[in-house]
């Protein structure tokens, strides 16, 4: 099996568990904000929203694709926006 072809079955799996989880909802952008932040979620509950747009599976994307993403993201249940705080502080929603 050639690494192309390795690679199309990792594709295939990982859409199989986006449409299991039902993140089909979700653009590509959306859904790498969520992945980007369950990485970041590995070492501390909370992060800031540069952290994400900084991350390496966000890399290319515009300023304000990042934060129209982002806004949705935050809309769709999948990232909470902590209240009272002075930078953009999210967490991981309950959805």
């Amino acid at each position: 099996m050639n690494s192309v072809n390795q690679i199309a079955h990792l594709k295939e799996i990982l859409l199989g568990m986006e449409r299991d989880l039902h993140l089909n909802d979700l653009g590509r952008i959306e859904k790498n904000i969520l992945y980007a932040a369950s990485l970041l979620t590995e070492t501390c509950s909370t992060f800031e929203s540069e952290q994400l747009r900084s991350h390496t599976l966000l890399a290319g994307i515009s300023r304000s694709s990042f934060f129209r993403a982002l806004k949705a993201t935050v809309d769709a249940g999948y990232l909470n926006h902590l209240p009272g705080t002075q930078r953009s502080v999210y967490t991981l929603g309950e959805k």
